[in-house]
């Protein structure tokens, strides 16, 4: 298997992990009016062809070293398991994640739902690792829950600005008594990024029972393995949210054949670029210890994906536009918020 040899390969996977991980949902924006369920099924399909080709391109591509179906061969069935039960919890934290993002956006839903899950991760890495600093690492801990809320109540007002605007562009007939408009619900977001938060912390967990320890599987087969379990069981989580949609009336399965040439490559091209997120996030993991950055920096480049998603629901997207002075205060201050949380659980965690 070809695996990094050099500190700056090392450094190179870690950023495009970071950027990868933080970008791919930029392909159901551009995707454009296309239901996220419909779209989660290419999605899947990027996700197993990015993992297929890197296993046969990288994994296997010298013979005279451990191959994919070498390890394979070598691991133990518990640790298989172990990955293709991150695949299932995946599906279920990114469809969340999606339906919360179909509805609020890239700048509300990642903050949200990654927020949640670097607050729980946070506080399960303090659990097991004897030398935290355990004040810093709870003023951490409070800071990216600071910024949850911030990203809470921005989105919170920005509907409300919106509404406002709403009524006063129509003139109303006094003879008619008005009644107040509902919106698309802040607390459906909130909840649907709170359980894709949970679901999302514990990914990380379960694919490291896989990854870690003695036996441990590979990154090439074990995104291989945790792709096929999230595209077998991609079918029964799509058709519960189609059943029960969160944003626009009951789908078929049958109207995912309505999308798009454009729309379908979407979709894949989303899960090829999570898919080599994935990979090159175990792939920098698993690098010998003297080739890894820093454990601090490492921190930060691992979790730092929601800061980038949100930039570019923010700055490209402008996904706040019209929202006034008070909710571009208070997207700063979420940011802020983010920075200084994930600064100071990465110096309280990192080895002194």
């Amino acid at each position: 298997m070809i695996l990094p040899t050099t500190a700056t390969a090392v450094w190179i996977l870690a950023i495009v992990s970071l950027l990868c991980l933080g970008s791919w949902a930029n392909t159901l924006k551009l995707a454009g009016k296309w239901r996220f369920e419909y779209f989660y099924y290419d999605f899947v399909v990027g996700i197993l062809l990015c993992a297929g080709v890197a296993a046969l391109a990288l994994g296997s591509g010298r013979a005279e070293e451990l191959t994919v179906s070498d390890n394979l061969l070598l691991v133990g069935y518990r640790k298989m398991a172990w990955a293709l039960g991150s695949g299932i919890v995946l599906n279920l934290g990114m469809l969340l994640m999606l339906a919360a993002m179909s509805i609020a956006g890239m700048s509300v839903a990642f903050p949200l739902t990654l927020g949640v899950a670097l607050v729980i991760g946070a506080v399960w890495d303090f659990a097991i690792t004897t030398q935290a600093n355990a004040p810093l690492t709870f003023m951490g801990v409070a800071l990216l829950a600071a910024g949850v809320v911030a990203a809470g109540t921005t989105y919170v007002r920005l509907l409300r600005v919106r509404r406002e605007a709403a009524q006063k562009a129509l003139t109303p007939d006094p003879r008619i008594k008005s009644k107040r408009q509902k919106s698309a619900g802040a607390a459906l977001v909130i909840i649907l990024s709170a359980v894709a938060g949970i679901a999302l912390s514990t990914f990380p967990k379960i694919l490291g029972e896989a990854t870690n320890g003695d036996g441990n599987i590979a990154p090439y087969p074990a995104v291989l393995l945790l792709s096929v379990a999230a595209f077998l069981s991609s079918p029964f989580f799509v058709l519960f949210f189609t059943t029960f949609p969160v944003t626009s009336t009951a789908g078929m399965p049958s109207g995912y054949l309505a999308g798009s040439g454009k729309q379908h490559l979407m979709g894949i091209v989303g899960g090829i670029v999570l898919g080599a997120g994935l990979l090159t996030s175990l792939m920098t993991a698993g690098a010998p210890r003297n080739l890894q950055p820093s454990a601090l920096i490492q921190y930060l480049l691992n979790n730092g994906a929601l800061l980038v998603a949100v930039a570019w629901g923010m700055l490209a997207w402008q996904e706040f536009r019209g929202g006034g002075d008070r909710v571009r205060m208070l997207s700063i201050g979420m940011v802020v918020f983010f920075l200084a949380g994930l600064g100071l659980v990465a110096f309280a965690l990192s080895p002194k």
